[in-house]
């Protein structure tokens, strides 16, 4: 784990100096870039760009995705079949999943390695509702051309699995099965994603205010001018995201208040940038590896806000703004059902003054282990 932040660390810093040296999150990620004829691979590092190679498919024009992240780590390589809009962003991981076994297919001559990784992985790409045939794997032109010609991406998932439907111009249909797997999406071990989340986490910054106004339809009256917006909750009731506001005269404002220090402590965790804290977290990463680091609460909101669900619960309340507040917030990837647990602590005073925020982060953990944090 060291080794892998610390070569991270010295590419970053290769890059900063005009390095063109392109670093990586992930060992298969490097593989496979690794793998491009050399003509094909990118010199400099962009958030996103597009690549037409001639010397993969010979003839025929390829495009390639690259994207990196805001350190300028390459995060993705994939061949670019959909053009980019908001439906395809709001599926972004599932897209980059594709592409890169696109890729990926187009760059193997080992077809029986790939089959084999497939029905390990619990993978199918099924052309016309049957398996894609070793001959149309093996004819890179012919695979190509209907890769080209794959458009209207369709998503059903049930929470374990994807079901991925692609339609082609000539009429056939490609799709898509796989379960919610974070390594398999990701294309990266746990070890890998915890040294990502823990260098972009601290490296980022939120271009703007996240705050929104409530939608008053669904609020409902708790006591007196306290309100409540009922969320949903995550494997016990105590864990939830219901939202509090106050109301004066006419107005709605989320609680931040002495008299509600329940409610104002569930806002801070659950409302983007409520508050101006400065979170404090010790993370602790695969292998028993203890990262400490520093970040602004509304950059930590920012990092997780289009891709993750919160969650908040409340284990203890301190009393004459000495003893700390303490809950446990869960945020839950939406594409993978795996989260990250955090412990969080905060004195009242800091909590209603915008202070320190003491954080205890796990990262990465399997859906399939979620249930033993909570009992039965």
């Amino acid at each position: 784990m060291r080794k892998t932040a610390v070569i991270l660390w010295f590419g970053m810093l290769a890059l900063i100096n005009g390095n063109a040296q392109q670093v990586f999150y992930s060992q298969s990620l490097e593989q496979l870039y690794e793998s491009l004829p050399e003509a094909c691979r990118i010199d400099k590092a962009t958030k996103d760009t597009v690549v037409l190679c001639r010397d993969l498919v010979q003839g025929d024009n390829v495009p390639l995705a690259f994207c990196f992240d805001e350190n300028r780590v390459l995060e993705h390589v994939g061949f670019r079949f959909l053009p980019v809009n908001d439906s395809v962003t709001a599926k972004n991981v599932i897209v980059r999943f594709i592409e890169r076994e696109w890729l990926t297919l187009l760059l193997t001559s080992n077809i029986d390695q790939t089959l084999t990784s497939y029905q390990e992985n619990g993978l199918s790409i099924l052309l016309n509702n049957k398996p894609l045939s070793r001959n149309l794997l093996q004819d890179k032109r012919s695979l190509l051309n209907l890769l080209k010609n794959s458009r209207n991406m369709t998503f059903k998932y049930d929470g374990k699995k994807y079901d991925v439907s692609l339609s082609c111009a000539d009429g056939r249909k490609l799709t898509f099965l796989f379960p919610a797997d974070s390594e398999l999406l990701t294309g990266m071990n746990k070890k890998e994603r915890d040294v990502r989340l823990a260098i972009q986490l601290k490296n980022h910054k939120s271009l703007r205010n996240n705050i929104t106004a409530p939608d008053l339809s669904y609020l409902q009256l708790l006591r007196d001018t306290v309100y409540v917006d009922k969320g949903s909750s995550f494997m016990i009731p105590q864990i939830n995201n219901d939202l509090f506001y106050i109301k004066a005269d006419s107005a709605y404002n989320f609680a931040l208040d002495k008299s509600l220090i329940a409610e104002s402590f569930s806002n801070a965790l659950l409302v983007p940038c409520l508050n101006n804290y400065t979170i404090h977290i010790t993370h602790r990463m695969y292998g028993g590896v203890v990262k400490e680091y520093s970040v602004n609460s509304c950059d930590f909101d920012d990092y997780f806000l289009h891709d993750y669900d919160r969650y908040f619960g409340i284990e203890t309340l301190g009393k004459e703004g000495k003893e700390k507040l303490t809950g446990t917030l869960i945020l839950n990837d939406r594409s993978s059902g795996s989260i990250h647990l955090a412990y969080v602590s905060i004195t009242i005073d800091n909590l209603l003054n915008g202070g320190t925020m003491e954080m205890k982060l796990y990262s990465n953990i399997p859906q399939h282990n979620i249930k033993s944090l909570f009992g039965k």
